[in-house]
């Protein structure tokens, strides 16, 4: 959704026949979230020819289309995890360019209520799968199923173009003039995030609907709104507090993080899902701050060493006159 908006808002008029700006489009793109992912794999590559282990569907791996296969552990298992979304986000680049100019048409045509009338049928869309993996008992099965829910309403591409097309929306709102009163706004901001924090305390344990739902349905409408109103007012707390320096500063590196940490736990021999059981009482604490620190630490040294030079060097590659050279490279989606 994130990048949906983020996309949009700089690219609001991009189609499939821009021809040159197409492909400056597509090479913005592969600069922004593949080098660092190639390096990290690399690096699994090599630890894995180290210690004998075999290659495991390796060029699925390199092409950035692992979670479209149906064995989960190529899928989400094998080599970096987390590269599963990574995979989304390439199917997600992909498409951008023939969904972008249908959601202009709508916004030109049909107004601020013709895009709500777009994410309505993208969130139903979410709540119509639910309903049926939960019907059929397919989002019930195991991760390793093929016919998992976890499988196709988690890790598959496809059903996050639910959440691509209402960030793309939700940018075209916000072009059209969309703004909120900074009070309004922030009570808006409480309730989202209220919400959020209430269900996933509880956890997907209610009720046979809510496991499919947490895959992503639950979290549409929230995160949506709580979008919107930071966007539309810049001025509220929230928008004020992820906007501070060291915000700015996690957030500038938290793709590497995210790509660096599931390695950088496995090197240390602990799993992310209990750290805080070994060691027990309050040394698990602080076992887990001393590891976030190094997984903030790796991230951000990869972000300043090899991100940033990297993508760098691939936009070299799409130089243009000055002018519009600086309106095109605003991508930091």
């Amino acid at each position: 959704m994130l990048s949906g908006l983020v996309l949009a808002w700089n690219y609001s008029t991009l189609t499939i026949t821009a021809g040159t700006r197409l492909w400056r489009f597509y090479l913005a793109r592969i600069a922004r979230v593949m080098p660092l992912y190639w390096v990290v794999l690399l690096f699994l590559v090599i630890q894995r020819a180290a210690h004998g282990v075999p290659q495991e569907s390796l060029w699925r791996h390199v092409l950035a289309i692992q979670s479209w296969s149906g064995d989960y552990s190529i899928g989400q298992a094998s080599y970096n995890s987390p590269g599963w979304s990574i995979c989304v986000e390439i199917f997600l680049y992909a498409v951008f360019p023939l969904l972008v100019p249908v959601i202009a048409y709508v916004s030109k045509r049909f107004g601020s209520l013709g895009l709500v009338g777009v994410m309505v049928v993208a969130f139903a869309v979410q709540v119509a799968l639910v309903a049926i993996f939960t019907a059929e008992g397919w989002a019930f099965l195991s991760v390793k199923d093929p016919s998992s829910g976890h499988r196709w309403l988690y890790r598959n591409p496809l059903p996050r173009l639910s959440e691509f097309v209402v960030g793309i929306s939700l940018a075209f709102l916000l072009l059209r003039g969309f703004r909120l009163r900074e009070r309004l706004a922030g009570w808006v901001q409480v309730v989202s995030v209220g919400f959020v924090l209430v269900v996933a305390s509880i956890g997907p344990s209610l009720a046979d609907w809510q496991l499919p739902a947490f895959y992503g349905a639950m979290w549409t409408v929230p995160f949506a709104v709580l979008l919107l109103s930071m966007a539309a007012a810049p001025t509220a707390w929230l928008s004020r507090f992820f906007a501070t320096r060291a915000l700015v500063t996690l957030g500038t590196a938290s793709y590497a993080v995210y790509l660096t940490h599931r390695p950088l736990l496995a090197y240390l021999g602990r799993d992310p899902n209990s750290m805080l059981a070994d060691p027990p009482g309050w040394a698990a604490y602080l076992a887990v701050l001393v590891i976030v620190g190094l997984c903030l630490l790796v991230g951000e040294g990869a972000h300043r060493l090899i991100e940033v030079p990297a993508r760098r060097a691939v936009l070299r590659l799409t130089r243009r006159p000055a002018v519009t050279e600086r309106a095109t490279e605003k991508v930091s989606a």
